[in-house]
């Protein structure tokens, strides 16, 4: 349950308050230490999600809070009586307004790089401009006689000092605000793009491939849109790495991943979730669907000749698939196929078993 006051600022987005420009360097803020949290914490960023969070963080901003993943954690429990990353969204009027403050902090943070630049820019003519006048003014002061004309214009010339200065002061301050935010968007970038992919093979890891899962669930509970997930072991591949060494091994999985890049399609997801443990998430697929892909890649392996520093060698691999269902979470999902990668194993490997 929300409490009242909690965060100023998302009483002020509901209402459509103006904003002021500390509003916006503090929203800023906000979304920079809201976005770090989720993507380190694996959370998926929908709507539901991304309102939510907004609304802890700004707490913790206005009250300057230095708190730890757990305590933070904590909070959001303290204030809602739900789950910390909701899939499946619920429709209603509710959830249309939390969308509408998403969009205007979406669109908060799309034009605040362009009007920093307009600002810095502004400020710079504007302080030429003062420069200017100043010399004027210093050139007529020769001119004048009257000592309390003299005096009037040297507190003119102060004060346009002291404008100037602190003009300076906040073209330097927003310069390295422009700064931060340039920063940011490429610390994102690298940041989730570390953060998603398995080094050694190219694809996506455990964390990206289980976020997509998620919100491949989602889409079913919300639109019917079905999809499958298959599970797949190396066979026997600490065989590899005893005989021909770990170099050996990893060049194994890198050609087994290219294969999963060849003969997969391109709006099929595949990713290294374990050691030799590969996981493809199939959009639109039933499991009978699904079991087609496995054993096209079953015998797009089993068919190709391996390269280690001792010999050319032939593998096969396991499959387990399985198909979303009406109440599927991703450990209900994910415990069917991986029984149905361990019967595939259980019957004598190289083959494809599905649990539908």
């Amino acid at each position: 349950m929300e409490k009242n006051g909690f965060c100023s600022l998302k009483e002020k987005l509901e209402n459509s308050v103006k904003l002021s420009k500390e509003d916006i360097k503090k929203i800023m803020n906000i979304v920079r230490k809201e976005m770090n949290f989720m993507i380190k914490n694996n959370i998926v960023i929908t709507p539901k999600n991304y309102e939510r969070w907004f609304y802890i963080f700004c707490n913790i901003v206005e009250n300057e809070k230095e708190l730890n993943d757990l305590e933070i954690l904590g909070l959001f429990k303290e204030y809602y009586d739900a789950p910390y990353d909701e899939v499946k969204e619920k429709s209603g009027a509710t959830d249309e307004k939390q969308k509408g403050m998403v969009k205007k902090l979406v669109r908060i943070a799309d034009i605040i790089e362009k009007k920093l630049a307009e600002l810095i820019n502004t400020i710079d003519n504007h302080t030429d401009n003062i420069q200017s006048h100043k010399e004027e003014i210093e050139k007529d002061e020769e001119n004048i006689n009257s000592d309390n004309i003299k005096i009037y214009l040297k507190k003119i010339l102060d004060e346009l000092d002291e404008l100037k200065k602190e003009n300076q002061k906040l073209t330097q301050e927003l310069k390295k605000y422009h700064t931060d935010v340039l920063k940011l968007q490429k610390e994102l970038v690298a940041a989730r793009s570390e953060a998603e992919l398995d080094f050694l093979t190219g694809l996506v890891n455990r964390r990206r491939f289980e976020r997509a899962v998620l919100e491949m669930i989602n889409e079913y509970q919300t639109r019917g849109y079905p999809f499958s997930l298959i599970l797949m072991d190396i066979d026997n591949f600490k065989k590899i790495n005893d005989t021909y060494g770990h170099p050996a091994g990893d060049n194994v999985l890198k050609e087994i991943a290219l294969i999963l890049k060849t003969f997969l399609r391109a709006n099929n997801i595949s990713a290294r979730i374990g050691g030799e443990e590969f996981a493809i998430l199939v959009p639109g697929a039933s499991a009978k669907e699904g079991e087609v892909v496995a054993k096209r890649l079953k015998k797009a392996i089993e068919n190709r000749v391996f390269t280690t520093p001792k010999e050319e060698i032939r593998l096969t691999a396991s499959f387990g698939v399985t198909g979303v269902k009406k109440d599927d979470t991703l450990e209900t999902i994910f415990d069917r196929a991986d029984k149905a990668l361990y019967r595939a194993k259980q019957e004598g490997k190289n083959s494809v078993a599905v649990i539908e």
